[in-house]
């Protein structure tokens, strides 16, 4: 059963009922994201991030947030300093609340609730900061047309052989 999309969900609860859940973002919700877009363009102000998620048990008894969230985020290409669209859709796996020990031997991540809710908007502010490249460029290096893309061969100085002094004692019989 789908159901519309909150903010702050109780862990258990939603465990128990095997909640899935399906909706829509704003992109103005997600402020700490916002700090690292290319804000310019007035399209942001209603882009959306599309959500799906549900809460589960893993197979060591853990409860579990998985989901796949689906956007297009305008990044600053650090070669041109331009707007750079980057589409994202991408699936996450989170154990909530995990002992570190478990952590450590399942190579799943883990969240903490506070006081048994989490914030479903902090999770998917914080995979897709996660998602963005360290350093955004345009696929074509001419984006920028002072950047250097093809690089000159070096001149090389033509090396005298050590061996030539040898050839003078070289001896035709």
């Amino acid at each position: 059963m789908r159901d519309k999309l909150r903010r702050r969900y109780q862990v258990q609860r939603e465990v128990t009922r095997k909640g899935y859940f399906e909706g829509a973002i704003a992109l103005s919700e997600l402020t700490r994201l916002q700090e690292l877009l290319h804000l310019d363009d007035p399209r942001h102000v209603d882009r959306q991030i599309a959500v799906r998620f549900e809460f589960l048990r893993n197979e060591y008894d853990v409860p579990m947030i998985v989901g796949q969230l689906q956007t297009s985020l305008e990044l600053q290409c650090q070669r041109c300093l331009k707007a750079l669209e980057m589409p994202i859709k991408l699936d996450f796996r989170l154990m909530i609340d995990a002992s570190e020990e478990l952590v450590r031997e399942s190579s799943v991540d883990t969240l903490y609730s506070d006081d048994g809710f989490i914030d479903v908007f902090e999770v998917v502010e914080d995979e897709l900061i996660l998602a963005i490249p360290l350093v955004a460029l345009h696929e074509d290096t001419a984006c920028n047309e002072y950047w250097q893309a093809s690089v000159a061969e070096p001149e090389v100085a033509a090396k005298e052989n050590p061996f030539s002094v040898l050839r003078q004692l070289k001896t035709t019989d």
